[in-house]
């Protein structure tokens, strides 16, 4: 580890086994920074669960770096091939850089989580600025050093602290964590799942499900770490209480229904200060039956999805929604919900997004103080049919929905259809930063039928660029079903 205790940066000594990227190489404070690489989609098409891995010609190389910073640092990012074009996001830091023939140089402040990118979203640079952070931990502490490590399966136990500290690579096909309590995973290093094919769970039966699982768990503590390459939810919390994740880390996410953090039957969860960039929804906050050996489990749906804060993360989202709740509603209640002071940086079918597939009275959910993004390099999505089935793009910027909300009932339906209704969702604060000269992202609310929609909808200080929208400029799209919706 190289630390530079007067300009206050430590640069971790990545193992030389690991892959580093051909695209760039990357200086802090003068000072070497190693780039390593991870696989990430390359088009938006995905399908519903086929059971196996992902075509790997639909998927491409992005690099990322990684560091600890307490003041702030010069960035220069060499590019090792001609380009014309260079965005820093989330747009709303507002970094400026210069540019001298293949070198880009800014600066940063403080820690955070930024995407270079070069004449479009492909192949970019992920720049990951930890802040300098000494973690406190107990006797029962599993510890990865700097190095790469194969653990496979890794089972933890009540009151046990998984440490994967800076330089450290810990392969692994599965962490699961069963009815336990007070169960930490932390560190600055990186857990990766790139050695293990996918497994051919019922992800909606069966209650293993994810790269990283807790299970009817309190008291979980995630900060600091990369996850690279899930192959398939990435973390998942089920049936869980008092969930904490603080700065993570997820990239490489580009097999089928590679979501992000998904919780299903949780309550009590804090999210903040995190990347996610997935291939399919972002952060995502679900209701499912759940069964055992074929045994119907019904504490999981009715263990209701309340009491959730989500602040402060940046979310790319190649598939799905980036900040939802659904499809799978099975649940009694979901409420007290807040998504407050986050960054979409790239969006596909729903930014904001709400669907209702099941049961649950869907109410009080803030979304407040989001900055959504468009690009005119941004493709439509497409769903794969078949196995040889491929993708084409149609040559036009695509523009998902900023905010996106409907019912229906189908493969995310347990049983009959018991809609009530979706009422009480505040939009504040919502500004769309969109690329010159693309049309007008849409809102879309469809309701499911009489008494059973959206109710008491509230969008309030919607921005488009630097113009504020109305209920006459903004492009609402509604059906019968909505009712009590006031845009100011």
């Amino acid at each position: 580890m190289n630390k530079n205790s007067q300009q206050h940066f430590i640069i971790p000594e990545m193992p030389t086994e690991e892959p580093r990227s051909t695209d760039f190489q990357v200086q802090i404070n003068g000072q070497e920074v190693p780039c390593l690489t991870a696989r990430v989609s390359a088009m938006p098409f995905n399908r519903v669960w086929p059971g196996h891995e992902r075509p790997i010609e639909q998927s491409e190389i992005a690099s990322f770096v990684v560091f600890d910073m307490d003041k702030p640092v010069e960035i220069a990012v060499t590019v090792l091939h001609e380009f014309s074009e260079v965005v820093i996001r989330p747009l709303s830091r507002k970094i400026s850089s210069t540019v001298e023939g293949n070198c880009i140089k800014f600066t940063i402040d403080k820690p955070d989580q930024f995407s270079l990118e070069i004449d479009g979203r492909h192949n970019n640079l992920h720049i990951f600025a930890n802040p300098i952070k000494s973690y406190e931990t107990d006797s029962d502490v599993l510890y990865f050093g700097a190095g790469v490590h194969d653990i496979e399966k890794l089972e933890l136990h009540s009151g046990q602290t998984l440490f994967v500290d800076n330089g450290a690579v810990v392969y692994a096909r599965t962490i699961r964590a069963y009815v336990c309590e007070n169960i930490n995973i932390i560190g600055h290093g990186i857990i990766d799942f790139s050695r293990y094919q996918r497994t051919t769970p019922d992800l909606f039966v069966e209650e293993d499900s994810g790269s990283i699982s807790f299970i009817r768990c309190k008291n979980i503590t995630m900060d600091g770490v990369i996850l690279r390459d899930a192959t398939w939810w990435t973390v998942t919390a089920i049936n869980c209480t008092n969930v904490r994740y603080n700065n993570l880390k997820l990239i490489g996410m580009w097999r089928y229904n590679a979501d992000g953090l998904d919780f299903v039957n949780s309550e009590n969860v804090t999210i903040s200060n995190c990347f996610v960039r997935s291939f399919d929804d972002g952060i995502v906050l679900k209701g499912v039956n759940k069964r055992r050996n074929g045994e119907y489990l019904a504490y999981y749906d009715h263990m209701n999805v309340r009491n959730y804060l989500i602040e402060h993360c940046v979310v790319w989202c190649d598939w799905g929604g980036a900040l939802e709740i659904g499809a799978e509603t099975v649940a009694d209640e979901y409420t007290n919900i807040v998504f407050r002071d986050c960054d979409i940086i790239h969006n596909d079918q729903g930014a904001l997004r709400i669907q209702s597939g099941d049961r649950a009275e869907i109410h009080h959910v803030i979304y407040e103080d989001i900055r959504v993004e468009y690009s005119v390099h941004d493709t439509n999505p497409a769903l794969q049919q078949t196995d040889d089935a491929i993708y084409i793009p149609d040559n036009q910027p695509y523009v998902g929905e900023v905010i996106r909300g409907w019912m229906h009932w189908g493969i995310w339906t347990s049983g009959p259809a018991k809609f009530p209704r979706i009422h009480d969702i505040t939009y504040k604060n919502i500004r769309i930063l969109s690329d010159k000269g693309m049309p007008l992202p849409a809102i879309s609310l469809y309701g499911a039928e009489e008494g059973h929609g959206f109710d008491n909808i509230t969008i309030e200080n919607l921005y488009w660029n630097e113009e504020k929208l109305t209920a006459d400029t903004a492009l609402l799209c509604t059906n019968e079903y909505v009712t009590n919706i006031v845009i100011c």
